[in-house]
């Protein structure tokens, strides 16, 4: 475990938003950073880094907490990886304290980080077969040469060879003292039938794979012999390390200057990539000769919203690539496309002019997706007027894919000049089509919420008419708990009356008052840490906590504008109202949540008054004396609180 002082040290060394810019991009907006959250699908930003605080927050899926809760959720660490790898970045030594009993998470790390450095040996391994010895020298660095790729180049995107020996990395791997089953889960060998291991990667030159945080994950490597039957490409399988949806080639390399100049350039294949970084061209990724998944796109909205497609001169790739972009437009992204000569592809291209001439090629040429695939399917009909429709109605399709209502009848009005149509019946069967698509995705929603809410243990009910918009009825009100912890992390250390703080006030009363006993979860957990404490910890100490649920709850709540749900509302759940003082705030929390727990148990008691129908006439009196009990508490409440109540 590492020692609370060192993490403290940690924390107040990092800046969240050079830790989350890493991977996101981010517009200030005031005293604060906003964008896209990498964690879920969204249109509109809604997630907020807080550089005063050290937290984020998204107020879409709710994720939060500090730079390490971040690094946890973006790259799927547990605490003490992703603390370790916070230090490394800021140089800072970590103090770790023995302890018996050791986290239960130590064993998937250890079994992590030594995917991790076979992967690292592998990736030191090829590299060295290519500069250091004969046969790379011969066959391997020649190749890359005649790609036209510098020594510099070859270094820094990790290009190497793999030789022709069947064992000859499984041969050193061993002697190294690397397990043979972590190199085989690393996907770098592969088992015989006999036992014995041989190399996944056989007389190829070698491309490293690397994570947006510029560690080695996987490899692809080219085939050197013509008379080879296997594919001219072969990938590393997906492992613990490496998922290709969720990964782009060259991502690493051209985050930078893609959250710079606030666009990409989407290529085919590797050496695209490579070649036009190396000339100058440096916002420039790809798919990896493969359909565009969501998990990649996910990716690409980290850092911009304009994507630009670069396709080879090849139609019939073209045609067979074009769908796909289609789930660039309903993310969101703004979708160009620029075609290049016949037979040419982005790295002889960009080889051919040079990287200026190249890039003034791509500025004079890119056009908006829907004009380029309105001109490539109209084309293709010869003025056949069925044919014509159908193409104008598959066109209409990916427009109406389009969210902004604006940029679909900006194109819409540009569609009709291509198709030689009245703009009037575009607009009107666009029309139709948008209802379609958002029917269709309310479907989808509804049913993702639903399944969600049901998972929760929630009834639910949807609107019908009007916006389609989801209402959500909780079961039981152990949210409106949190409200009370919520006043704490907001007003523990104010003043309530003299001599006492919010803090000492609302200790006080949970220690009296029997009719709260917290059942949610969240605050049982948050209620024990304070009791642990023995007083109040402070707001720092549930923003860092190390129990990731807390962290991104107190973030939630400390972020600025922190919008409570309807929720609250419809369960009397006090909400932060501006025009109330805090102490005002702190009284209607426990009036809200005692009239609450009033009401749960006069249904429990009520229930047990049927269920004991034909008890004896002097407990049925009892019962009946202690409901007429609970509902005068229940009207005391509601007087101070301004309700009426009406009568059980």
């Amino acid at each position: 475990m590492i020692a609370p002082s060192s993490i403290d040290q940690l924390i107040n060394s990092v800046h969240i938003e050079d830790v989350v810019g890493d991977y996101v991009s981010l517009k200030r907006s005031g005293s604060r950073y906003k964008g896209c959250c990498p964690f879920h699908d969204e249109k509109t930003p809604s997630f907020v880094v807080s550089p005063t605080m050290g937290i984020y927050k998204c107020f879409g899926c709710q994720k939060g907490g500090n730079a390490i809760q971040f690094v946890m959720d973006i790259e799927n660490l547990n605490f003490v990886e992703a603390a370790k790898s916070l230090a490394k970045r800021y140089n800072i030594e970590l103090i770790e304290t023995n302890v018996e009993n050791q986290d239960v998470y130590q064993e998937a790390q250890r079994a992590k980080e030594s995917m991790q450095a076979a992967v690292d040996f592998a990736q030191q391994f090829f590299s060295d077969q290519l500069f250091n010895t004969e046969e790379g020298k011969s066959i391997g660095l020649p190749y890359f040469k005649e790609r036209g790729f510098t020594v510099d180049t070859i270094k820094k995107w990790g290009l190497g060879y793999s030789p022709e020996s069947w064992e000859a990395l499984a041969k050193v791997s061993h002697n190294k003292g690397y397990h043979s089953e972590v190199m085989v889960k690393a996907g770098l060998l592969k088992v015989r039938d006999n036992g014995t291991h041989y190399d996944l990667f056989r007389y190829r030159v070698m491309f490293s794979i690397f994570a947006v945080t510029g560690k080695v994950i996987g490899f692809a490597g080219r085939k050197m012999s013509s008379t080879d039957p296997s594919p001219k490409y072969v990938n590393s399988p997906e492992t613990e390390l490496y998922k290709k949806s969720d990964v782009l080639f060259g991502m690493f390399q051209a985050k930078n200057a893609v959250k710079k100049l606030d666009k990409v350039y989407m290529t085919e294949g590797y050496t695209d990539v490579i070649t036009l970084h190396q000339s100058g061209i440096e916002n420039a990724v790809a798919s990896s000769g493969t359909a565009l998944t969501p998990g990649q796109i996910k990716l690409l909205k980290r850092f911009t919203s304009n994507v630009t497609v670069v396709y080879d001169g090849d139609m019939a790739g073209i045609k067979a690539s074009i769908r796909g972009i289609d789930l660039l437009l309903q993310e969101g992204l703004n979708v160009r496309v620029v075609p290049l000569p016949e037979g040419q592809d982005p790295d002889s291209y960009c080889k051919e002019l040079g990287g200026e001439r190249f890039q003034k090629y791509i500025d004079e040429n890119e056009e908006t997706f829907i004009f380029f695939k309105a001109k490539l399917l109209i084309d293709e009909t010869k003025n056949d007027p069925l044919r014509k429709s159908d193409a104008v109605r598959d066109i209409l399709k990916s427009l109406a894919l389009i969210n902004d209502p604006l940029k679909r009848a900006a194109l819409a009005q540009q569609l009709a000049g291509i198709c030689e149509m009245e703009e009037a019946v575009l607009v009107q069967e666009l029309a139709k089509l948008v209802k379609q698509q958002q029917a269709k995705e309310n479907q989808e929603f509804e049913k993702e919420v639903k399944s969600a809410i049901e998972g929760a243990g929630a009834s639910f009910g949807f609107v019908e008419g009007g916006s389609g918009a989801l209402r959500v009825n909780l079961l039981d009100h152990k949210e409106q708990e949190l409200a009370v912890f919520r006043i704490l992390l907001l007003y523990a250390e104010q003043s309530f009356v003299e001599g006492k703080s919010v803090f000492d006030f609302v200790w006080d009363e949970l220690a009296q008052d029997d009719l709260i006993e917290f059942e949610h979860d969240l605050c049982v957990k948050l209620e024990q840490e304070v009791r642990l404490q023995s007083g109040w910890p402070g707001q720092k100490f549930f923003v860092h906590h190390i129990d990731p649920e807390i962290a991104a709850w107190s973030a939630g709540v400390l972020a600025e504008g922190y919008p409570l749900s309807q929720a609250y509302a419809d369960n009397y759940i006090d909400v932060k109202d501006e025009s109330l003082s805090y102490r005002e705030q702190v009284v209607n929390v426990f009036l809200h949540l005692r009239r609450k727990k009033l009401d749960a148990r006069i249904e429990e008691h009520l229930e047990l008054i049927k269920e004991n129908a034909n008890a004896a006439d002097e407990d049925m009196v009892v019962m009946m004396e202690y409901l007429k009990n609970l509902n005068q508490l229940k009207r005391e409440i509601a007087l101070k609180l301004g309700n009426s109540v009406s009568r059980i």
